[in-house]
């Protein structure tokens, strides 16, 4: 058996591993948003020296930081972390500094267009078709806009006794398609007595609850 002396200068220790300038790029980035909305940018880091370090993300001018893990990371935008002064083409920025002070970036370009609210108007007059009980409808009717964010919003019409505010004895929702204009809505009166009420038109949003906008109508008398 042939023995082979292993010398010290043949030993791989810490110091000999080949240091690595860090890198970053853009992996998951918007191409288009509204100043209202919540979204998130992330991507990949490389180097030797960039695991654990903090990544700074910035987007027209408005920045956030996350921490690269396995060679990974993410950055998040809250809802309406944009104002109406960013809207525009803009660059969204990553940066980060590995252990050895030594930097990196990457850039892409996002649209940012201005968010617009919508909004519900309740009409002052209703059609009654039939009467009051199980053969009538009320056909109500007003006017809406989704604004610029469309997504997750459906419009909710309600007849409400206007002296109990708490019952609501009819619901209808509105044909999906809606964007800007009139709307109608037609509520079965079944179980509806006569007595004086009022139309309440609610914009949801599954997004964000304080997109919600709500409209009452004037009181007006069922027969």
């Amino acid at each position: 058996m042939t023995m082979t002396e292993r010398h010290q200068s043949d030993v791989v220790t810490a110091d000999d591993v080949v240091y690595v300038a860090p890198r970053v790029e853009l992996t998951v980035c918007p191409r288009a948003l509204t100043t209202f909305c919540r979204f998130e940018v992330s991507g990949r880091a490389y180097g030797t020296e960039v695991d654990g370090v903090e990544v700074e993300v910035s987007v027209a001018g408005v920045t956030r930081t996350g921490r690269v893990t396995d060679g990974t990371w993410a950055v998040h935008f809250e809802a309406g972390a944009l104002a109406h002064r960013h809207a525009g083409v803009r660059p969204v920025t990553a940066r980060l500094t590995d252990s050895w002070f030594n930097a990196a970036q990457c850039t892409e370009w996002v649209t940012i267009d201005e968010f617009l609210d919508g909004f519900v108007h309740v009409d002052g007059r209703h059609r009654l078709e039939g009467k009051a009980g199980p053969d009538g409808e009320l056909v109500a009717s007003g006017e809406l806009a989704l604004g610029t964010h469309e997504a997750g919003r459906e419009l909710v019409v309600m007849l409400v006794r206007d002296d109990d505010e708490a019952v609501v004895v009819s619901t209808g929702l509105v044909e999906p398609g809606w964007r800007h204009g009139e709307w109608a809505a037609r509520l079965p009166l079944a179980g509806v007595t006569t007595g004086t009420y009022r139309i309440r038109a609610l914009l949801t949003d599954t997004v964000c609850a304080s997109l919600t906008r709500l409209a009452v109508g004037r009181a007006f008398r069922l027969p």
